[in-house]
């Protein structure tokens, strides 16, 4: 038992759904992880849990949709309580209190670290509140939290954007950007190593080549100072904006042996009218010379982006200029999306032609033009050697496998050498036996085990 104040906190159990991006995972971390203190343990089991939380993203139509609906299910629950965070909660807490009678609280992006005095007051009988405050000052300063006991974590370096794209709400929920100090993510990321076996870090942001801007610090310095850690293994990062990639940058993604060979830039359209419409700040021509930099400074480099189909008004021939960036960039994967207007944003403001059909028409000629240039990239696997951390099991066409992720971001499967071997979290080199332009099958060559002896 635990008690604060008057109230005591015997064990209890609380659920937690995640929707959106990394970051949001890497919020929902520091949430169980302060949860902790209060006598909380993790459950998977809706059934099981005394305390309902969702993580909510305000970015995608179907990820609100499904949402909406988990949160409307969670009416027959008498006996718990219920609390609502994230993006949608930072814009939307007012109307979410007033429409579902049964949720208790909802906090958002910047109140995370208050859940424990939010859960405190739900326990204690308060009902029916909101926590949305932001912290304006212009550096924050936090601990990174994991609780899942795997050696890979995110770690968040800045938050916020201020590019104001027209199609984007992120300004709207996370803020303006604001970055912590380099030497504290330096330390934070030597405790991970040191204290909790982490040999892999994914530095977070909404736009982390911003990082440091105000400190007169950047993200390539970052990488840099990070590579010095023993025992940390691999560094990655995301997301990225074209406009704030520097040659600095370009530079490390050359020179570090630790960086990821791989880089998600988002390019979103490949025709310019359409990026002057949704404030993107760069052209494709510009785009296209830093891939090429990016390529000539590490030739093993794989790039990925985000593509939206059917922006507001969209002609056909942007449509078509879209694809012949495909053919120009050749990524080795893309995310696509349809576009749907974020209430608040500029583009949803817009006046629009576009009907679902065409959108929808578009978004398939898009991904199955990038399926024919991935499965010509792919097949240059085969035959290769990839050192590669093996994240779990997966079933792969009725056929239980490893699953594990290269260095350059792609998912390979492959059989174990041993029945009896556990890869789990291992090190293991593994031949690409077979490619295809969504998966790697292949086999172990060698294993190193739960920590490489020398990073190579």
């Amino acid at each position: 038992m635990i008690k604060v104040g008057d109230i005591e906190f015997p064990k209890r159990k609380v659920w937690m759904k995640t929707y959106g991006c990394q970051m949001n995972y890497h919020d929902t971390e520091r949430i169980l992880s302060h949860l902790k203190e209060l006598n909380f343990e993790h459950t998977e089991d809706q059934e099981d849990a005394d305390l309902l939380l969702f993580n909510t993203c305000a970015i995608r139509d179907l990820a609100n949709q499904k949402f909406y609906s988990h949160l409307g299910n969670t009416k027959k629950y008498k006996e718990v309580k219920i609390g609502v965070g994230g993006c949608i909660a930072q814009t939307d807490s007012k109307d979410l209190l007033k429409k579902y009678q049964h949720l208790n609280f909802a906090f958002g992006t910047d109140a995370i670290d208050n859940i424990k005095e939010m859960v405190f007051r739900a326990y204690s009988g308060d009902n029916k509140f909101a926590v949305t405050s932001w912290d304006r000052s212009e550096n924050y300063s936090i601990e990174t939290k994991i609780t899942h006991g795997s050696p890979q974590a995110f770690v968040n370096i800045i938050k916020g954007c201020d590019k104001f794209c027209s199609y984007c709400i992120v300004p709207f929920t996370r803020g303006r950007e604001k970055s912590r100090k380099l030497q504290e993510i330096v330390d934070d990321t030597k405790k991970l190593v040191e204290y909790s076996g982490i040999q892999e870090v994914t530095l977070l942001g909404q736009n982390v080549n911003s990082f440091g801007k105000d400190n007169g610090e950047s993200l390539a310095q970052l990488i840099q100072e990070l590579e010095k850690i023993n025992g940390l293994e691999l560094i990655r990062y995301t997301t990225s904006h074209p406009y704030d990639v520097s040659d600095e940058l370009i530079e490390v993604h050359g020179s570090s042996k630790k960086l990821a060979n791989h880089l998600h830039l988002p390019i979103q359209s490949g025709s310019n009218t359409v990026l002057q419409r949704m404030l993107r700040q760069y052209t494709v021509e510009h785009y296209l010379e830093l891939v090429e930099k990016l390529r000539k400074a590490n030739p093993e480099i794989v790039l990925s982006t985000d593509i939206i189909a059917g922006f507001p008004n969209e002609t056909r021939q942007e449509h078509e200029a879209t694809l012949e960036l495909l053919n120009k960039a050749q990524y080795d994967f893309i995310y696509s999306y349809n576009f749907s207007a974020r209430p608040g944003t500029k583009a949803s403001r817009m006046k629009d032609i576009l009907t679902a059909d065409i959108r929808g028409e578009r978004l398939r000629e898009i991904q199955a033009h990038q399926l024919e240039i991935q499965e010509k990239i792919r097949s240059q696997m085969v035959g290769k050697t990839y050192r590669v951390l093996v994240e779990g099991k997966s079933s792969f066409k009725g056929e239980t496998k490893w699953r594990g992720r290269t260095n350059c971001y792609r998912i390979v499967h492959f059989l174990p050498k041993e029945l009896e071997q556990n890869y789990q979290w291992h090190w293991v080199d593994v031949k690409i036996t077979s490619a295809t332009a969504l998966s790697c099958q292949g086999e172990v060559v060698q294993d190193f085990g739960r920590r490489l002896p020398i990073f190579s």
